[in-house]
């Protein structure tokens, strides 16, 4: 018999709780996030001995894309304090058991479960291990990703970055007559990041649009959130993105948005390193640094490229 059991958990104040708590513990996985993100889910503790030593939201359904919440990251397994902060090896097996047991329970309440960790957890193989002697009932496909974070505290940020950066930086100013600002609205942030898609050949369809309106919009609202932007001399946007505080000290950009400006992409991101560290980040999360454009710029800005993991496993039909 285990020595864990899965509970729901239909206490919102219980889940924030947790949430703040855990080394692991993510904005992203609040409810209130998830909601705005078009999103529903089935919130579960992992119980050892009458107490939480786990948390999982499994998303359910998701109005606005397929698997994960749009714009999120780190919807995955969150470790209880007790069961993190520990030697080594206790750690190790608390992992491996943990994720382990979650992996067969929640596989027993679901056909299909997507998860996304939190770069903390390096150590994936109870995941990869479920059914590892009876395959024929479905093995977790384990897909790694990276993200680029810097070091808010590590001296100036600048002087991590590429010298040909702190030039543009400068030029945006001289050459664009561009100023970074905090007073972008939802609108203009929308309608970059719809454009920069765009340019990309792949727009964002009515309800993605409308979705990360009201994500950026509420967490605005919760003073969770600022919109960053860069204005030309006639005060039109040409650069906008989110920043999001988040706990223990990290803050992230899930949405960011461009138009043509050579410079001005350059001077948001120094603009909101700084601002994230005002409002007192230790950390900047980028949120992916999985293409090589967006891998290459981030990563010549200072970002230290760092490893993630998404989880997929549908049952077999």
């Amino acid at each position: 018999m285990s020595e864990f059991t899965l509970a729901a958990c239909d206490d919102n104040a219980d889940w924030e709780g947790f949430l703040k708590a855990s080394p692991q513990g993510c904005v992203y996985c609040r409810q209130d996030v998830i909601e705005s993100l078009g999103c529903e889910a089935e919130y579960w503790f992992v119980i050892r001995k009458g107490y939480p030593v786990a948390a999982i939201p499994v998303i359910t359904s998701n109005s606005g894309s397929n698997g994960l919440p749009m714009h999120s990251y780190y919807t995955g397994l969150m470790l209880h304090p007790e069961s993190w902060n520990c030697k080594n090896n206790r750690r190790t097996e608390n992992l491996l058991a943990i994720s382990g047991f979650a992996m067969q329970a929640l596989s027993e309440q679901h056909d299909q479960l997507q998860l996304c960790l939190h770069p903390d957890i390096t150590d994936i193989r109870g995941f990869d291990w479920f059914n590892y002697h009876q395959p024929q009932l479905g093995r977790a496909q384990i897909q790694p990703r990276y993200t680029a974070e810097i070091d808010l505290q590590n001296g100036d940020v600048r002087q991590q970055a590429r010298s040909s950066r702190r030039r543009e930086e400068k030029y945006a100013g001289t050459r664009e007559h561009q100023q970074f600002s905090v007073d972008g609205s939802v609108e203009e942030l929308t309608g970059l990041w719809s454009a920069s898609l765009a340019r990309q050949d792949c727009p964002p369809g009515d309800d993605e649009i409308r979705i990360t309106a009201d994500f950026a919009r509420k967490q605005m609202q919760h003073n969770r959130a600022v919109i960053a932007i860069t204005r030309d001399e006639d005060g039109a946007a040409t650069t906008a993105g989110l920043l999001l505080d988040d706990y223990h000290g990290r803050a992230h950009l899930p949405v960011v948005g461009t138009s043509g400006s050579r410079y001005g992409g350059t001077l948001l991101y120094f603009g909101i390193m700084d601002l994230a560290a005002e409002r007192g980040a230790r950390v900047m999360d980028f949120n992916g640094a999985n293409s090589p454009s967006r891998g290459y710029f981030k990563h010549s800005i200072g970002g230290e490229a760092t490893l993630y993991f998404h989880i997929n496993w549908s049952r077999p039909q």
